[in-house]
This record gives C-alpha cells, structure tokens and sequence, in this order.
C-alpha cells in the first residue's frame, strides 16, 4: 500500500491513496482510489528504537486516528507536511497533495 497522508493540527487527517483497490476475489469495500479525510483526535505513536537510544527506524510509521465510531490507522509511505486548520478553508495547495502525478506500483 502507497499512501501519501497530510495532517492539520486539529486532527484533520487527508490521505492520498493511489493504489488501495479490493482485494482479488475480496469483498473487502474498504478500500478505494482516491483521496479521503478523517477527523479526530491523533493517537501518538511512538518510535521505541529512538527511545531506547538507537537509530531511528522508518519499518513502523503508522498514524491512528481515534473518531466517535472507532479507530482509523493509516500506513504511512511518504509524510508531506502539517498546516493548521484553525480557519474554516483548508489550503491543501500548500501540502501540494495533488500537485505530482504518481504511478501506483
């Protein structure tokens, strides 16, 4: 899974998913192409090799968000950026979420 996400400070999450597609034969309809967004509060996730003084690793870059319904985690492939949200208007231009065009592998 290749996903681009975005966070806002008041806990919007924007994930960008180029490739999630049902699995073959699956009625998994959780998955779909495109770009969706969640709100709620971020859940921290902590790096326990940088904690315990080692080199920091990138096999664990996960965001959960905690909603009304229930828990969203996301893997993370690439991390863009983080902007406030504290106006109404979301500038997703400035992440440059949709600025590149990306093949899904």
């Amino acid at each position: 899974m290749h996903d681009t996400l975005c966070t806002f400070i008041d806990g919007t999450i924007v994930a960008r998913a180029d490739n999630w597609r049902p699995l073959r034969n699956s009625d998994d309809t959780r998955r779909a192409l495109g770009h969706t967004s969640y709100r709620g509060e971020l859940v921290p996730v902590y790096d326990l090799a940088a904690k315990m003084g080692n080199k920091p690793s990138r096999s664990c870059e996960i965001a959960i968000i905690k909603m009304t319904g229930g828990y969203v985690a996301f893997l993370i492939d690439e991390f863009i950026g983080s902007t406030s949200a504290a106006s109404k208007a979301i500038r997703l231009s400035e992440l440059d979420i949709f600025g590149r065009e990306r093949v899904a592998v």
